[in-house]
């Protein structure tokens, strides 16, 4: 059994789906009820659960248990209160941590973020050997997530756990909403879904500020594909991975596939450069040459067409849907 722990969240509902789907024995937990009816509905064995809630620890499984991976987050867009971050990313993850090695489970994958890196602004990949930083935007987030991953090698060395960090890059991924929801309600729509909806309609793609910057940005299939084999690495593999593909593009090479591939009969939109408006801070790439050596991993999608043409599949699909209350009249025309 892998235990997932934030699968109402967007990585883990598509994790515990599709390791359903492949008749692996998951038990899915979290608090959103709206993405745990969908879980049922998939087949997907759900539990309510509360990271900081010691009494919920007690209704885990701890026999047959294979690994735990852990999803669950309290993210930097969702402006949360700094505690929140703390409490969540820290002591919950501390809390589970605690819980498997007291019952011997001795596999345990956490999700941590490439904003660890914020501050390094060079050309050359970023390995797994840079430091990194405690300042920038995100700075209480960031200063937990370090300090989630610190629990993890204390882990690792002390107790012998496997303990596998994944420092994830930005997620491309399909669904009804891939928008920041905010505190107000509110949402902030990421430059993709702002291409494909301009592309399904046929208007032209508006790419804003320096198209030189280039970012090394991941799909969800990928990630999906980086968390099972860090279950199935052999015994003995732990420490930090960076989890990207290794390439790095810059939103006019997104907007050119993305006008590609999401055509329709109104035409291929045309791509406007706006360099007057705000421009992407930073890019970045990461190496992945330890993933891949570790765990035997190579990213599929790192072709921006090849991962387009899986994104408007299973956009076409529509099994994956967002389960953030937004009204209807508020939702992007494309996802509706």
């Amino acid at each position: 059994m892998i235990i997932i722990a934030g699968a109402t969240g967007y990585i883990g509902k598509y994790l515990s789906v599709e390791l359903t789907k492949k008749g692996v024995e998951v038990l899915a937990l979290g608090r959103n009820p709206k993405p745990a009816e969908f879980l049922r509905s998939q087949g997907v064995p759900f539990m309510e659960f509360d990271l900081l809630n010691d009494a919920d620890y007690d209704k885990l499984p701890t026999k047959n248990v294979e690994a735990i991976v852990n999803l669950a987050v309290a993210l930097p867009e969702h402006e949360l209160p700094l505690e929140t971050f703390f409490d969540v990313n820290m002591m919950g993850n501390y809390k589970l941590l605690e819980f498997a090695r007291k019952n011997g489970i001795n596999r345990f994958i956490m999700a941590s973020s490439h904003k660890v890196y914020w501050d390094i602004t060079r050309p050359e990949p970023i390995t797994e050997n840079d430091l990194p930083c405690f300042i920038g935007p995100h700075s209480p987030y960031i200063i937990s997530k370090i300090a989630a991953e610190n629990f993890l090698q204390w882990y690792g060395k002390d107790y012998g756990m496997d303990t596998i960090v994944l420092r994830l890059t930005g997620v491309h991924g399909f669904g009804a909403l891939m928008a920041f929801l905010e505190s107000d309600g509110s949402y902030t729509r990421t430059a993709i879904e702002v291409f494909i909806e301009q592309a399904l309609k046929g208007e032209p793609i508006e790419v804003w500020g320096d198209t030189s910057i280039k970012r090394d940005h991941i799909y969800i299939k990928d990630v999906l594909g980086a968390i099972e084999a860090a279950v199935a690495a052999p015994k003995g593999t732990k420490g930090i991975y960076n989890c990207a593909t290794g390439v790095a593009h810059s939103q006019l090479e997104d907007a050119e596939a993305v006008a590609r591939t999401f055509a329709t009969d109104k035409g291929v939109s045309k791509i406007v450069l706006r360099p007057d408006k705000p421009s992407l801070r930073r890019g970045y790439t990461y190496s992945v040459e330890k993933l891949k050596r570790d765990m035997n991993w190579t990213p599929k999608y790192a072709d921006l067409d090849v991962m387009f043409a899986d994104y408007r599949k299973e956009w076409e699909a529509r099994q994956y849907k967002s389960h953030h209350f937004i009204k209807p009249e508020d939702r992007p025309v494309s996802f509706g």
